[in-house]
């Protein structure tokens, strides 16, 4: 493999702490490369199909407006992002990143990975994507309208799914693993009260069901060995998230969740390495936290490269 080549920063990432950290790499005269495993830069903001509340200038707006915008601000830029590109090993004390057959060595290394949805990892899940497994009652449910369907989660998401679900005349079954809620309780208290949800806690899903669509969820109640079966055309699952840290364990502190421990400005346990935006965040996994993490962790690495 030949010698890597050799970049002033090296991101990976391409959703809002990445891109922010690399226009501002940029206005600080420093090069940074950009890498993107999806086919389209956006990260998490391509998961948000409701109106935007709390950011300004994006206000009203769905996740997929506001990636398209700050993409066309990118390339306008001049900012290097290698879509389609994932990495297939990182080594934080060198700072290399190899992707198919190139590596990239970095005077300093952003880990802007963000999260991906927790999948239940149980038969028909991945067989049945698209074809009534859904991330998104907010996008999916109007095709589900009036016809059965489960939702998976305990916490505000999957409630508010379940409560979007019902008002569309669709009979809910919301299945949730423990007996005690994480959602909002004002959500939980609406749900409890709405006639066309049915709330299942204990619940433990094992199967989802169907050949060619869902035709319903196989589920088993702690304490019962007999499985269940809720009859549904769509399961909505919404169980949380976990960070894009695979390739960093054993290299970079990270909590037991697997989140990356990061400091001011994004510094890690290993010099010239930041994390910055959800991957590190997972008490405030927001917008304008990504962004301004990402603006942070550019002026660190300015003054960590002398550039200030």
């Amino acid at each position: 493999m030949p010698r890597p080549e050799r970049v002033d920063a090296l991101i990976l990432g391409a959703g809002v702490a990445g891109l922010s950290a690399g226009l501002w790499l940029r206005d600080l005269g420093i090069r940074a490369v950009i890498l993107e495993e999806a086919l389209q830069p956006g990260g998490q903001l391509h998961e948000i199909h409701a109106p935007i509340p709390n950011y300004l200038l994006a206000y009203g707006w769905d996740g997929a407006r506001v990636a398209a915008g700050m993409l066309g601000d990118a390339r306008a830029a001049g900012l290097p992002i290698l879509v389609g590109s994932p990495a297939v090993s990182v080594s934080v004390r060198s700072r290399t990143v190899e992707r198919e057959e190139e590596r990239i060595r970095a005077a300093a290394l952003v880990i802007a990975t963000g999260l991906r949805r927790r999948t239940l990892g149980v038969p028909g899940e991945r067989e049945l994507a698209g074809r009534g497994v859904s991330f998104s009652a907010n996008r999916d449910r109007t095709a589900y309208a009036g016809r059965p369907v489960v939702v998976v989660g305990g916490g505000t998401a999957a409630v508010e799914d379940a409560l979007l679900c019902a008002e569309t005349g669709s009979p809910v079954t919301l299945l949730h693993r423990s007996a005690r809620f994480r959602a909002r309780r004002d959500f939980l208290e609406r749900a409890r009260k709405e006639r066309s949800i049915r709330i299942v806690t204990g619940a433990r899903v094992t199967r989802v069901l169907g050949k060619d669509q869902v035709a319903g969820v196989e589920y088993k109640v702690r304490g019962t060995a007999r499985p269940r079966t809720a009859p549904a055309d769509a399961v909505f699952l919404r169980i949380g998230w976990e960070p894009r840290t695979d390739l960093l364990r054993g290299q970079l502190r990270m909590d037991r969740a697997g989140y990356l421990i990061a400091g001011p400005a994004g510094s890690t346990s290993v010099s010239r390495v930041y994390a910055i935006g959800d991957v590190c965040s997972p008490r405030c996994p927001s917008i304008a936290n990504a962004a301004g993490q990402g603006a942070a962790a550019a002026w660190e690495i300015a003054r960590a490269l002398k550039r200030l």
